[in-house]
């Protein structure tokens, strides 16, 4: 009996140790291959040159989870916006569930962290967008496939970014917008129904313009936001919440519910000071 014990034992280490040696050698072995797949398969989705410098898998990092990381990540856009980036990231980082990539009820996301992302988004005058770059498909899709494809679901958890700046430049209105050094983060169970959903957001310049007018030139914007979100339902409930910019700091609390095309908002609005100064610090530039 005790001998059988001893064999099993050995097997279940030896088992484990190839693992482990698989888990190590696997994504080095394999790493340009699966770099240019990555690539191939993004490439063959969008309307854009996706490239990046590097990619780390790793399962030990967050184990029991799969963390995938790209590094330098890159999008030019093609024909028209040949010559602008669209978007570039230090690293754009995954966690994923390791089990539920092999289930069906969908893939589970821990989270996910973007670095230090330029994003410039450009609307001509004729209304053509350079972030509208998925290809239109024309494929036949039979129910089955269909069913299956809409069994596929993020059950995203954390969402965090760092250190970025987004631009917006709208030709057909007349609107430039710039951000400068945005983070942000949420956090909630969004494979619930209901859950608690906690978001932070500081941005350190934003500049904004309208028809040649700098409406805001490097405010600074803060905010605070704590939700009850009924996702089913689309009623999200705030709680203790506020949004400054510069000096003006508005606490808001209520509801906001969207069970159909309408919108039905109870909100109420409060500050802890309205002086000269927290109102001045709101004037366009131009008139200061």
């Amino acid at each position: 009996m005790k001998k059988a014990a001893g064999i099993i034992v050995k097997i279940l280490l030896g088992i484990v140790l190839l693992l482990l040696v698989a888990l190590f050698t696997v994504p080095v072995l394999f790493k340009e291959q699966i770099k240019t797949k990555v690539e191939l398969v993004i490439n063959e989705s969008v309307n854009a040159s996706v490239k990046f410098e590097d990619y780390k898998l790793g399962f030990f990092r967050n184990f029991p989870n799969l963390s995938f990381s790209l590094q330098e990540l890159s999008v030019v856009g093609v024909d028209g916006f040949q010559n602008d980036t669209l978007a570039g990231f230090r690293s754009f980082d995954f966690v994923f569930n390791l089990s539920s990539l092999f289930g069906k009820s969908g893939y589970e996301v821990k989270s996910v962290v973007i670095d230090r992302a330029v994003v410039n988004a450009i609307l001509l005058e004729d209304g053509t967008a350079n972030w509208d770059i998925v290809k239109d498909t024309t494929e036949t899709v039979t129910p089955e496939e269909e069913a299956s494809s809409s069994d596929m679901k993020i059950l995203l958890r954390k969402v965090v970014i760092r250190n970025s700046a987004i631009s917006y430049v709208d030709s057909e209105s007349g609107m430039e917008a710039y951000l400068n050094n945005l983070n942000f983060s949420l956090k909630g169970d969004m494979t619930m129904s209901e859950t608690d959903m906690q978001m932070s957001l500081i941005i350190d310049e934003v500049t904004f313009i309208m028809d040649g007018m700098k409406y805001l030139n490097r405010a600074v914007i803060d905010s605070e936001i704590d939700l009850l979100a009924n996702l089913d339902d689309m009623r999200f409930t705030f709680r203790e919440n506020y949004f400054s910019i510069n000096d003006l700091k508005l606490n808001f609390s209520g509801i906001v519910a969207m069970p159909g095309d309408d919108i039905e908002t109870d909100i109420e609005f409060g500050t802890d000071q309205t002086s000269f100064k927290t109102l001045l610090s709101l004037v366009p530039a131009v008139y200061m």
